[in-house]
């Protein structure tokens, strides 16, 4: 070891703010520690540190400390105790190298004994390993516990302004309860905003002028932006919210959820995000062509003179959020725009007697189809080992010399070509799933009459199936089918009209009613390759 006379220190004090390093020594009390204990050494500066030692790459002070101890200027490290050098592995390996390979000469600590040997480094290491082990585990106890209390219903962090946490040392753990010199306040400031006749600075003013409202934190009031969070969090509705996941808590609420809702639409914001219980149906399906921004729904209250009631009106809008464009698309009523919808599905719409043909046609289709499907995969996979044991036999005419390698080669290479195009109409065959198209025709069949039944998720389905880019112009909405739809409208639509020509209800049939029937039949099936082999091409139109 260095004569200790010669060794210059930097004294390294630590304590972050975080939970696990509240019960440490402040940093105040270590420097006393190190001015008691070392006194007589030679020290270079006291650098002091905020920052959490559990993660690496964090501690400004501590790296540029390493930074100056490789340049010289120091050679030995004065701390409390070795976990305020570290409490990970990549901080922990640094120093016990650096002790290792000489740069570092004397570690001194006021709570525990270094010795400069290779087993005083061996349990310097121990005691930093078992550091960053305390941290870990104290960290995963203290999220056990904040689980623990979120699932009790109390949340588990800081309450906002207008509550206080209150420390229940016999149950363990801590509640919520109102706060009497704020809450009251905090709730005029809703009920100002609920009115819709103050805005957020308006209100402001009169929180921190007008009322002298003090927040728990700070000096100066309230701050705009802790408003904003006042008005979006969804605590004062009495829900809490930890990981990601939110359930009723057992608070007093302050607003209820509907009031929680009107703010947000006076904000002009959607708040912290929750399940809602009126969600309006086609938001973000529909894009304006003007500017390119979705169309959003709007509410708007108008209250009537004569009875003195508010009645609700919902208007489609664009969201007019590409500042540079001056978008012109003005908003439609949402009974106007439902109407335009039903326009779209009428397209699709047939009479009852067709509908019973088409459907039938349809459900024995997708009855016969697994049968089917089975016997032309089982006809591909008999030619696929066919031609898997032809070529084994190629194999064995070249081990005689019955064939030169030239011809080997080629006719390998064939059966390989072969293999392959076989193996690529399997797999298409056995991925196929027309029953699934078959179920999206007779879906868009009734899509009409469900629309007028169903609730608005319904409705919302609906539109999203029956076709893509869904645009606004002019109020009126552009629909772009799916190309499986396009079918039904134009050849379906015809075949319709000529069903009716027919003249099915009078009997008995003449022979050019059957033939004309048959023909029918034939057509709405789709054309049919009587090869099992062949691509089958029954209702390809309806991709």
């Amino acid at each position: 070891m260095a004569n200790k006379n010669k060794i210059k220190y930097f004294a390294y004090v630590r304590k972050s703010t975080e939970g696990e390093e509240r019960q440490a020594l402040s940093i105040s009390s270590q420097m006393d520690k190190v001015n008691e204990f070392f006194s007589g050494l030679d020290i270079v500066e006291v650098l002091e540190e905020k920052h959490s030692a559990f993660k690496p790459y964090n501690r400004p002070v501590f790296e540029n400390m390493i930074f100056r101890i490789r340049k010289g200027e120091a050679n030995g490290i004065i701390a409390w105790h070795p976990d305020r050098l570290s409490r990970n592995e990549i901080d922990a390996s640094t120093i016990t190298y650096l002790v290792r390979t000489g740069i570092i000469d004397d570690l001194k600590f006021g709570s525990y004994n270094f010795d400069n040997s290779p087993e005083g480094i061996m349990m310097l290491q121990l005691s930093l390993s078992q550091s960053q082990y305390f941290s870990s585990k104290l960290g995963k106890d203290v999220r056990r516990g904040l689980e623990k209390k979120f699932e009790m219903g109390w949340h588990p962090n800081k309450c906002p302004n207008g509550y206080l946490n209150i420390t229940r040392t016999n149950q363990g753990y801590s509640t919520i309860k109102t706060d009497e010199k704020r809450f009251k306040i905090i709730r005029k400031a809703f009920d100002l905003m609920l009115s819709g006749n103050y805005s957020v600075p308006e209100i402001l003013d009169k929180l921190n002028n007008d009322w002298a409202f003090k927040p728990k934190s700070g000096y100066n009031g309230l701050s705009r932006s802790s408003l904003y969070r006042m008005f979006t969090n969804l605590f004062y509705t009495g829900i809490i919210q930890y990981d990601g996941k939110q359930k009723q808590g057992k608070h007093k609420a302050m607003i209820t959820l509907e009031e929680y809702d009107r703010i947000q639409y006076l904000l002009g914001r959607h708040g912290k995000p929750r399940q809602r219980k009126n969600d309006y149906a086609y938001t973000g399906l529909i894009r304006c062509t003007n500017c390119g921004c979705m169309v959003s729904a709007d509410l708007k209250r108008k209250t009537i003179k004569k009875t003195g009631r508010q009645k609700e009106y919902t208007y489609y809008c664009c969201t007019h959020k590409k500042r540079e464009i001056k978008c012109e698309e003005k908003a439609v009523e949402v009974k106007a725009l439902e109407e335009q919808i039903e326009q779209e599905l009428s397209k699709y719409e047939f009479k009852n007697e067709f509908k019973e043909l088409f459907f039938g046609i349809i459900d024995e289709e997708a009855k016969d189809k697994p049968k089917e499907n089975k016997i032309i995969t089982d006809n591909l996979q008999d030619k696929i080992n066919k031609l898997k044991i032809e070529k084994t036999n190629l194999t064995k005419l070249i081990c005689k010399r019955l064939i030169s390698d030239e011809e080997f080669q080629k006719q390998r290479n064939e059966y390989e070509k072969e293999i392959a195009t076989l193996l690529q109409k399997l797999n298409k065959q056995r991925s196929e799933k027309k029953d699934e198209v078959l179920k999206k025709v007779k879906f868009a069949v009734q899509a009409k009459i469900n629309f007028k039944k169903g609730n608005q998720k319904d409705r919302r389905i609906i539109l999203n199936e029956i076709g893509s880019n869904r645009e606004m112009k002019d109020r009126k909405l552009i629909v772009t089918p799916y190309n499986w739809l396009i079918p039904i409208q134009k050849d379906v639509k015809t075949l319709e009209a000529q069903f009716y020509t027919l003249e099915l209800h009078k009997n008995p049939l003449n022979t050019k009613q059957k033939e004309a029937y048959t023909s029918l039949c034939r057509n709405l099936l789709g054309d049919r390759d009587s090869n099992p082999d062949s691509q089958d091409q029954n209702l390809e139109s309806y991709r």
